[in-house]
């Protein structure tokens, strides 16, 4: 399995019109074949008041479903959120290998 993380800085000033973008944005990428689940996390406390921080964490089942979004949909995907917010946002993307998974004993 694996995480593919993407990291966003967005413009405070749009990040309302900005979540409701990313919502179906999320839905769409979780409509391709391998991914599992997206996880969205928002800073809690943002060290700029200008910028909101961002991170989606995809789970996706191999590789292979990784090489296959970014060869056949990345660059259309990106292209999107570029073209409605321009120099708005930044993203930095990484990809994770899950080792392991730990959970608490339930009582």
């Amino acid at each position: 399995m694996l995480i593919y993380e993407v990291n966003l800085s967005v413009d405070a000033a749009i990040i309302d019109a900005f979540m409701a973008w990313l919502k179906p944005h999320i839905e769409e990428l979780l409509g391709f074949e391998g991914f599992l689940k997206a996880i969205l996390s928002v800073q809690d406390e943002p060290k700029d008041q200008k910028q909101r921080e961002l991170v989606v964490h995809y789970y996706l089942a191999s590789e292979t479903h990784y090489q296959q979004y970014i060869r056949n949909h990345a660059p259309r995907m990106r292209e999107d959120g570029i073209n409605r917010f321009g120099h708005q946002f930044t993203a930095t993307r990484r990809v994770l290998t899950v080792v392991n998974t730990y959970a608490a004993e339930s009582d």
